[in-house]
């Protein structure tokens, strides 16, 4: 379990070290364009699934009130995959000007969904 922290943490870590990068060190419009746009991406896309990993887990070990096991860590973990995939999306079409609140509850039901299948599935 501590091995799963710990990876999470050192994830946490150094994708905002990467993140800090891309916004104040990488130009997204000159000649690094592609470099800096998939650090970007990529790390916020590794930030969020840490942040929410976190979140979401000690959360839950507050709702249920006591300690959980790697289980819940891995369903923490997919969960927060999911946010993270949410919110990476709302910023690329938001990036190509395709962004409206349509996209955005259509998004969030199709996510929605897919967590409840998986969920279902793991039952």
């Amino acid at each position: 379990m501590w091995r799963n922290f710990l990876l999470t943490g050192l994830v946490l870590g150094l994708s905002g070290a990467i993140f800090y990068t891309s916004i104040f060190h990488l130009d997204p419009l000159g000649e690094q364009k592609d470099i800096a746009f998939l650090a970007f991406f990529v790390s916020l896309f590794c930030g969020l699934v840490s942040f929410f990993t976190f979140l979401f887990f000690f959360a839950l070990e507050l709702f249920f009130g006591k300690k959980l096991g790697t289980k819940y860590f891995l369903i923490a973990f997919r969960r927060s995959i999911l946010v993270a995939l949410f919110f990476c999306i709302l910023l690329v079409l938001q990036l190509f000007r395709l962004l409206g609140m349509l996209e955005v509850v259509l998004l969030a039901i199709f996510l929605a969904l897919v967590e409840w299948a998986i969920a279902m599935t793991n039952e």
